[in-house]
């Protein structure tokens, strides 16, 4: 059993509480989470389902200490409790797979361009900006890039990361969040066009959009619940069926053979052909 590669929420909530004590309640209880949540082995439908009851019982429980403190929207410590358990959802993948693949919040690789001074610099040393983004998680991997010129001059080695699945994570998801995201979603598919990229939000604040336009490959509303709830008296849990439904979606994914054109040659399929 493999742990997280990081563990985003427990290291804000540790920084903080370094210098607030008020936040020690909530960090005993993010460690009895983080301790329960490495407990569950596996990933068949109970175990997420147990995986995701502990999520449900660690924000029941810290969630109204942080909605009271003044800065808790700026603070990210709510929205960065759903980027961890991604981080215990998928954190022993790699045997299933049969590859170790990068599983963390990384800033991934979504265009190069070139923007050389003059023409002898493109011959020479051509400079040039490696664009990315940053991803609330990422299954993916880290790969080096080298450029330099053709026979002349020095070369360069940079580092990217390419992913196979982005997951943003949204506390709520209204327009102009799912327009931003939209937007990812058309420029890492440009650089990156097998990756998958799926959205995961806790409540839903709009009423009218046309997300199938885009190239959002999935939305997920984990609480089946309008924002306007949220602060009523009945708040739905996150569900266990829309967790285990992410978890298939990207091990689906990550299981096929994305591009094989001798595939249509005998089963008549080239993209997405499943092994």
């Amino acid at each position: 059993m493999s742990e997280p590669q990081a563990y985003t929420h427990g290291a804000r909530l540790a920084r903080k509480a370094a210098v607030d004590p008020q936040l020690n309640d909530a960090l005993r209880l993010y460690n009895i989470w983080k301790q329960e949540s490495l407990s569950i082995k596996g990933r068949n439908t109970s175990e997420i389902a147990a995986l995701t009851d502990c999520l449900n019982v660690y924000k029941n429980a810290v969630e109204p200490i942080f909605d009271g403190r003044a800065n808790s929207a700026q603070e990210g410590l709510q929205p960065s409790i759903i980027e961890e358990f991604f981080g215990y959802l998928f954190c022993n993948i790699d045997g299933d797979v049969g590859v170790d693949l990068l599983r963390r919040p990384a800033s991934s690789f979504i265009g190069l361009i070139f923007n050389p001074s003059s023409v002898k610099t493109l011959v020479s040393s051509p400079e040039y900006t490696v664009r990315s983004k940053d991803h609330d998680f990422v299954l993916g991997a880290s790969l080096e890039m080298t450029i330099g010129a053709d026979g002349a001059g020095p070369s360069k080695t940079e580092k990217i990361i390419v992913p196979a699945v982005a997951i943003e994570c949204k506390r709520y998801l209204e327009r102009n969040m799912l327009d931003e995201c939209a937007g990812t979603a058309e420029r890492i598919k440009k650089a990156t066009p097998y990756c998958r990229y799926i959205v995961a939000a806790e409540f839903l604040k709009m009423d009218d959009a046309s997300p199938e336009l885009s190239q959002i490959d999935e939305i997920f509303v984990l609480r089946r619940q309008k924002n306007l709830e949220r602060r009523g008296e009945q708040l739905n849990p996150i569900y266990a069926d829309l967790v285990e439904a992410i978890y298939l979606d990207a091990m689906r994914h990550l299981e096929r053979v994305w591009w094989d054109p001798q595939s249509g040659l005998t089963s008549g399929r080239v993209f997405n052909f499943p092994r």
